[in-house]
């Protein structure tokens, strides 16, 4: 009984400790809400949403599902923001923003939609991690989740990529619950667990049976001595996805209808809609860039790098020490290990490659991998160098914080020292400049005198809705103009907009996303033929 008690108040004390983390992660992510503007795709995210949320309708984009969209319109909504349609999900977002004070004040109102997913994705690491190495493994691996710079950038910003990390999670740890016991509550909680999962990001149709097909042959053995096993699971199995199925056409609003590329009628026919239209563009590619290569197609090691150069070099060497100390202490982290495996996996073989996001939920079962390693190195200090192992993990823990910390509030442009400040050369897009600084081109421009611009923005929109700028004159690829020009940095990587740049080096350095120069008329720089 004293042995319970005490493990109860141990997991107690852990989970407390555990939501302050959160809490101070969250306080870190709210901070940023109006500093950085909005980014390409959150007018579009906003604008769906606000459809759906006030009209019930889905004639705008289609190529994402609804639940984040939805949780950033209810904001905007109570402060009595409406749909106005305009035929482009995009234009409908702009209108909700507005500019100046009322565009902060949206801003922050529709990012603040996206915070209990962020919550949700905190609680299933605690849990898995409380689940393989016990309230201490649970704990650590919290603390260098809500750590992690591109977690805490996406969990600020309308997109749907922390609805599919909490999901992914949230799919995979139910899976796990369920596996072992699948009774009436477990059953329901797997089916709405996947039902949600598609109604937060069209990935976890592939994410999810991969991660179930992988953890369950890391348990086979375990699998093996359930007897009957088959009669005892494939009811259950079908009562999950029975729900699931309802919680998709619940989340479509209980739509019925043909989609797009057919004459029959389906329930949640905006559903296939997406689903097709994620296939199309898989199938196209995308327009991306990777150490010093443009690219339209994927390629194999665009993930591994990003993960390499996005992810704190504490917390690497934080995986790698706890996948070693599992290997020698026979530590149970097969699961989160192979759910890592398996989203990263899949992920290599898209032909869309734009940003680490798209690979956010490997976060989760690394933060549980390396809690796991580090509960045990910190509990069981005996061996060799057991005087030396608390010193070195609270010196990674250390270097994870304060790596993070030094690049508030720009954790969506933060890289790791591998890049020694110049994240360009190794990534772009959503891993470097999405268009978060355009308040701070804004500024500088402002605070230099200048009254027009040659500047072509990678979020052009920002024109449309934000604060006051400049007279913007779109750049002329073959030179610059007289006067001040401004280079985005994913302009210049993805698309080699301006031509004119080559190898020369900024006269302005704005954030981590832009370079600036002023030109005497007569002295303009121009491409050489």
């Amino acid at each position: 009984m004293k042995a319970d008690t005490e493990e109860i108040f141990t997991l107690r004390r852990c989970a407390l400790l555990a939501a302050m983390l959160v809490l101070i992660a969250a306080l870190r992510i709210v901070s940023t809400y109006t500093v950085l503007s909005h980014t390409v795709d959150e007018p579009i995210h906003l604008g769906a949403g606000m459809e759906l949320l006030d009209h019930g309708t889905m004639t705008g984009d289609v190529s994402h599902p609804p639940m984040a969209r939805v949780l950033s319109a209810i904001g905007p909504w109570l402060a009595g923001e409406r749909w106005t349609p305009t035929g482009n999900s995009t234009t409908e977002g702009l209108a909700i923003f507005g500019r100046d004070a009322h565009y902060d004040r949206m801003l922050a109102l529709a990012r603040l939609g996206i915070l209990p997913l962020f919550l949700l994705a905190c609680g299933m690491v605690f849990l898995w991690g409380n689940r393989t190495g016990g309230p201490l493994a649970g704990l650590i691996a919290t603390f260098l989740f809500t750590t992690i710079p591109p977690v805490l950038a996406h969990a600020g910003l309308v997109t749907t990529d922390m609805a599919a990390t909490a999901f992914t999670a949230a799919g995979a740890y139910a899976a796990l619950l369920w596996a072992e016991r699948p009774d009436a509550r477990r059953t329901v909680a797997l089916g709405a667990a996947v039902g949600l999962g598609m109604l937060a990001k069209y990935s976890l149709l592939v994410f999810l049976p991969g991660v179930w097909m992988a953890m369950y042959l890391c348990q086979w053995r375990g699998m093996r001595a359930v007897p009957g096993q088959l009669r005892v699971y494939w009811r259950p199995a079908v009562t999950a996805a029975a729900i699931a199925c309802l919680v998709i056409w619940a989340g479509f609003r209980f739509s019925f209808g043909p989609p797009g590329f057919a004459h029959v009628s389906l329930p949640a026919p905006r559903f296939f809609d997406g689903l097709a239209d994620v296939w199309k563009h898989n199938a196209d590619g995308h327009a991306s860039y990777i150490l010093g290569e443009r690219r339209h197609f994927g390629v194999w090691y665009f993930f591994p790098v990003t993960l390499g150069v996005k992810t704190p070099l504490g917390m690497l060497l934080l995986v790698g020490w706890s996948l070693w100390t599992a290997w020698r202490k026979r530590l149970s982290v097969a699961a989160p290990l192979a759910y890592c495996a398996v989203i990263l996996g899949i992920a290599m073989s898209s032909r869309i490659n734009l940003g680490v996001r798209h690979v956010l939920p490997v976060y989760v079962g690394l933060a549980v991998v390396a809690g796991v390693g580090a509960a045990m190195l910190l509990r069981h200090p005996a061996g060799r160098w057991a005087a030396l192992r608390a010193p070195v993990l609270f010196g990674l823990f250390g270097w994870q914080v304060v790596s993070g910390a030094l690049a508030h509030p720009d954790y969506l442009s933060y890289s790791n020292e591998i890049t020694r400040g110049r994240a360009e050369r190794f990534v772009a897009e959503s891993d470097l400049d999405w268009g978060q600084d355009m308040h701070r081109v804004g500024d500088f421009l402002k605070k230099a005198g200048a009254t027009e611009v040659a500047f072509t923005p990678y979020n052009v929109t920002y024109i449309q809705a934000g604060h006051a700028f400049p007279k913007v004159t779109y750049s002329n690829w073959y030179h610059a103009a007289p006067g001040w020009n401004v280079v985005s940095l994913s302009g210049w990587k993805v698309y080699n907009h301006p031509g004119w740049i080559g190898n020369r080096q900024p006269g302005f350095r704005i954030g981590r996303t832009h370079w600036a120069w002023y030109f005497a008329p007569g002295d303009e720089p121009s491409v050489v033929h």
